[in-house]
């Protein structure tokens, strides 16, 4: 178990060969079977003190290092942003904060207002705004990318956490309002840039949209 411990330790927190998660689970494979085996020689031996000695030992080792490679797994880089640099030269926005609430302008002609992202508590966690012209009812999403490499951001998570269901509107309002959604790859303060598309589903022909595109530079959340 602390070979195990030790060796993914350096699997998380150093450029170590991706085989090392192998190794981790041959190696605690090989543990639970060593283990069951030797309660199973106890127990026929009758030695049930050192059975239950045992037994309360592994369960201890056990919770301690889930607690350890938990923790080590939810606060190790995984090194995104650095692997995707900012092109040189590219414009991009940054996320606002709460204190620039009041000094924020939507204008209805300038698209690149129509879409706002706010830092929420943590980095990697946003909020975002959106306004738009006249839609048919359904749903408002977004998609992310990476800019330089074009690769899909939380694609599995993002639109569910950021849909929101909009009925008809008539003329150019705020569709969206503080919507929280979370962008997972990379680390705190690792930044990168991300292309964050607003798109529309559109319920009663079931056809989807891209509405607005912006690039920001965001960073990932360690989980």
């Amino acid at each position: 178990m602390l070979a195990i411990l030790m060796l993914t330790l350096l699997w998380l927190f150093t450029k170590a060969p991706t085989f090392f998660e192998d190794i981790v689970g041959v190696l605690l494979l090989l543990t639970i079977v060593f283990i069951v085996i030797s309660w199973v020689v106890l127990i026929v031996d009758k030695q049930w003190w050192k059975f239950i000695i045992s037994t309360i030992i592994s369960i201890l080792i056990v919770i301690i290092l889930g607690f350890a490679l938990t923790f080590a797994a939810m606060f190790s880089p995984d090194g995104f942003g650095s692997k995707h640099s900012i092109p040189e030269g590219l414009n991009y926005h940054l996320p606002l904060e709460e204190d620039d609430q009041n000094v924020v302008e939507i204008d209805s002609l300038n698209t690149e207002s129509f879409l706002q992202v706010w830092n929420s508590f943590q980095g990697g966690i946003y909020k975002y705004d959106f306004y738009y012209y006249a839609l048919p009812a359904g749903e408002i999403f977004l998609r992310c990318y990476e800019v330089s490499n074009n690769i899909p951001l939380s694609e599995d998570r993002l639109k569910d956490r950021s849909t929101k269901i909009i009925d008809s509107t008539y003329s150019f309002s705020k569709l969206v309002d503080k919507k929280e959604f979370t962008i997972y790859e990379g680390d705190w303060e690792d930044y990168y840039a991300a292309r964050i598309e607003v798109w529309h589903y559109d319920k009663a022909t079931g056809k989807e949209k891209k509405l607005v595109e912006k690039i920001y530079r965001v960073e990932g959340w360690m989980r």
